[in-house]
């Protein structure tokens, strides 16, 4: 059994998936591997490029539709022989030999679930991805300001997100699917025996951490093991605003069956009040405090 399963969906990025896949072969070192490559229906060119390319040492799925992100992923991991399983995006990169040190994290501690790396811009700017579950508590911190009284580090542990500076190790409530490593025997555990995939795309990764923690496993940021993320930012207002219309739309239902109509309201309520309350805030926030509305009214998003 190979150590580590990693599990790779093209759709129609095969520059990027290409990249990846070599970004991997050159930096992974200190564990055995294999990559299942799925391409999701894919129009861009021939599935069958990736194999003239990287030959035997990936295995191609073609899946016949597009089944989304999630959907994807479980279908590869139907193909994957690992000890662990490494969903790892598209447009990602290994910098370092970031499968062995987030396999070893895994291997250290039994009731470690997940383990993510410390995820770059090609600036070398850091990105944000370790969270804490929707709380109107921590959002009641943020709008009366109590981080400022307990100081950088403190704060940081408490609220994650852009709080925490994200160069030492962590223990998130939830983080991204970019970088997203699981011990196997987890799926037996779930529903289904598989991560859960009613989402197309968006807020499955806060789905998975939420249902993997429930189950008693912990989250950890391992900051020594470094990943490229080019996380394409659309200048297009109309694509910005739809992706911010599905991740909502994804992360009501997950809210309403997992916390309740109450609680869901009251956390809605702190957000929209957050958001009013900015001094001067942009566009993009504008129309995000005009959703939470309407959510707690019970509408449909705009």
């Amino acid at each position: 059994m190979v150590q580590v399963s990693v599990i790779i969906i093209n759709y129609n990025t095969f520059q990027l998936t290409s990249e990846a896949i070599a970004s991997i072969q050159q930096h992974t070192k200190g564990v055995s591997y294999e990559i299942i490559l799925v391409d999701n229906a894919s129009t861009e060119c021939s599935p069958a490029l990736f194999t003239e390319r990287f030959g035997n040492s990936i295995k191609l799925v073609q899946n016949p539709d597009n089944s989304g992100f999630a959907k994807g992923n479980n279908l590869g991991i139907q193909h994957a022989s690992g000890e662990t399983i490494l969903l790892f995006n598209s447009d990602a990169a290994c910098l370092n030999d970031a499968l062995t040190l987030t396999y070893e994290a895994l291997a250290a501690d039994p009731k470690l679930g997940i383990a993510t790396a410390r995820l770059e811009f090609p600036t070398g700017q850091l990105q944000y991805q370790c969270g804490r579950f929707p709380s109107a508590r921590l959002q009641l911190v943020e709008l009366l300001r109590l981080q400022k009284l307990l100081g950088p580090a403190r704060a940081g542990r408490l609220l994650q997100g852009g709080f925490f500076h994200h160069l030492s190790d962590s223990e998130p409530d939830w983080v991204w699917g970019t970088y997203f490593h699981f011990r196997r025997q987890i799926l037996t555990e779930l529903p289904g025996q598989r991560l859960p995939d009613e989402f197309f795309m968006y807020a499955e990764d806060l789905e998975w951490s939420y249902a993997i923690r429930k189950l008693g496993y912990s989250i950890r940021y391992v900051a020594s093991a470094h990943i490229l993320h080019h996380f394409s930012q659309s200048t297009r207002r109309e694509k910005q605003l739809n992706q911010q219309r599905m991740i909502l739309q994804n992360e009501d239902v997950f809210l309403r069956r997992e916390y309740g109509a109450v609680r869901t309201k009251a956390y809605y309520l702190t957000r929209w009040l957050g958001l009013r309350l900015l001094r001067n805030p942009d566009s993009s926030q504008v129309e995000l405090a005009r959703q939470y509305k309407r959510l707690l009214q019970n509408k449909g998003l705009l």
